[in-house]
């Protein structure tokens, strides 16, 4: 269990597999939520209960000691039960994560806003051993500058700029231009930049010239320290984690910055490291499964579907009819399966679309969605097609590398091109995904450009939906044309 300050969650497993990673914000109906000892008392019933468990058959309980709700220093309550609980920390819960990369040896990346461990540090994870190498605390890699930087720019609370806005920023950072002297005063200024302002940032935002004024399109001003920001993050990233090349060619990254898609896109393509791995859930909705993980690395999964099913399954009868759809210019919701751990729609409560035009990504984004107009939406590829479409060196299957556009895309599926050429790319396999890569591989060969735009089936501020009832209520509530709950078409009327 993690409580922690946003994305609580739960995972339940048994010997031999997971049996349920459900996130606290699934049931509760809030984004991003942390939770209070009740409310995680309601979640972990809700979890027993999907999986036909109660009390009396948990033999472990696992909680994160950061910012638990509960009493560590004696038994925990389940039920009618009194367990004495394992407790796990923050950085190693987060390491567990990366255990589906399948590497026995190398370096783990834990870049993150900090916690009873600090913020940043670099890992060594050898065969079951994992030792803290560095700290990393006091250098740009950190989420704590990110979170900064993002409550200067696009949002002004501090929890909700550090918990779910630094990826508005470095969607934002695409319009805006690196400034050389803006760098040098951010370096001048990194103690007070890489701290915490929960007081907020007025007198750090007027020091560097942005305005008090926070709009739903930022001036200029501010997407250019957007930029400035994102640059200097990512020539950090390279130039730490280069330091470390010599312990081991494999880098696993982890922690909220492991969203970073920019970043990880241009580390991948530099070829320092041999592999690059950044798991589906790495930020703090991945703390309950990451302990579980590394406790019990035999339970590690590449699947990110570890959600709750409700008996609902699409199959390739309905990959005709969904094609006939996207090619008729509708905005298609698919609900599917086990709902996606982590933040990515990754096909199962996925919003799709032909990326044909900006305009198909302003109806998607902006008028079904509600988000800001400089946020992106990402394109699903079939992963033998990515050379063809995209100047990256290795697949993406959790959306985790942004990867410069070729021209074939940007001229054919622009809606899925952000501003500065890049996407934000998910690659599928027939094992990986059978479904969505059938419908990939129909529009091959109907002559269509095999791209499909992907985003989660939420609206702005809201959770993806879990439910059959919240796919039902997303259909009836929003403009999209046609939801398909497994292979029912269900249209708006």
């Amino acid at each position: 269990m993690y409580f922690g300050y946003h994305d609580s969650n739960v995972t339940i497993a048994s010997h031999e597999r997971v049996l349920l990673h459900l996130e606290a914000e699934r049931v509760l109906g809030e984004k991003h939520v942390a939770v209070t000892a009740e409310q995680m008392d309601k979640v972990l019933d809700a979890a027993l209960e999907y999986v036909g468990a109660t009390p009396g058959d948990i033999g472990e309980v696992l909680v994160a000691r950061w910012i638990a709700r509960y009493d560590l220093s004696v038994p925990i309550r389940v039920g009618s039960r009194r367990i004495i609980p394992v407790v796990t920390g923050h950085h190693a819960n987060h390491v567990g994560t990366a255990m589906p990369s399948g590497f026995d040896q190398g370096l783990v990346l834990c870049a993150d806003g900090g916690s009873e461990d600090g913020a940043s540090s670099m890992y060594l994870y050898n065969h079951g051993r994992l030792d803290r190498i560095a700290v990393l605390d006091n250098t740009f890699v950190t989420g704590r500058i990110y979170g900064t930087a993002a409550q200067m720019t696009v949002q002004p609370d501090f929890m909700r700029a550090h918990a779910s806005d630094t990826g508005k920023m470095m969607g934002l950072s695409a319009y805006g231009t690196y400034d050389a002297e803006l760098a040098k005063r951010l370096w001048d200024m990194l103690p007070e930049v890489n701290r915490m302002h929960p007081e907020g940032v007025d007198g750090l935002r007027r020091h560097f010239g942005l305005s008090d004024v926070y709009e739903r399109m930022p001036d200029q001003a501010r997407c250019d320290f957007a930029a400035t920001v994102q640059r200097e993050w990512e020539e950090e990233l390279l130039r730490v984690t280069a330091d470390f090349r010599h312990l081991s060619p494999r880098l696993a990254i982890v922690g909220g910055c492991a969203m970073n898609v920019v970043a990880n896109g241009r580390l991948a393509n530099t070829g320092i490291f041999e592999e690059v791995f950044i798991p589906a859930m790495p930020s703090d909705s991945g703390q309950s499964i990451g302990a579980i993980w590394l406790r019990h690395p035999h339970l590690a999964t590449t699947s990110p579907f570890l959600g709750r099913h409700f008996g609902i399954e699409a199959t390739t009868a309905s990959v005709p009819a969904i094609v006939d759809d996207l090619c008729a210019g509708k905005v298609v919701a698919v609900y599917s399966g086990a709902s996606e751990s982590g933040p990515r729609a990754l096909g199962n409560r996925s919003i799709l679309a032909l990326p044909t035009s900006d305009d198909v990504r302003m109806r998607v984004s902006e008028k079904i969605k509600g988000r800001e107009p400089y946020r992106p939406i990402a394109p699903i590829v079939r992963e033998e097609d990515l050379p063809r479409f995209y100047e990256g060196k290795q697949p993406s299957p959790y959306m985790s590398f942004a990867y410069k556009a070729k021209d074939e895309v940007v001229t054919g599926a622009s809606a899925i091109v952000h501003v500065d050429g890049t996407s934000r790319v998910q690659t599928v396999t027939a094992q990986q995904h059978p479904f969505i890569y059938d419908v990939l591989t129909t529009l091959a060969h109907r002559g269509v450009l095999p791209i499909v735009a992907n985003t989660s089936m939420n609206v702005a501020g809201k959770p993806m939906v879990d439910t059959p009832h919240d796919a039902r209520t997303f259909l009836d509530t929003t403009p999209v044309d046609v939801l398909y709950l497994g292979d029912e078409r269900l249209e708006r009327v």
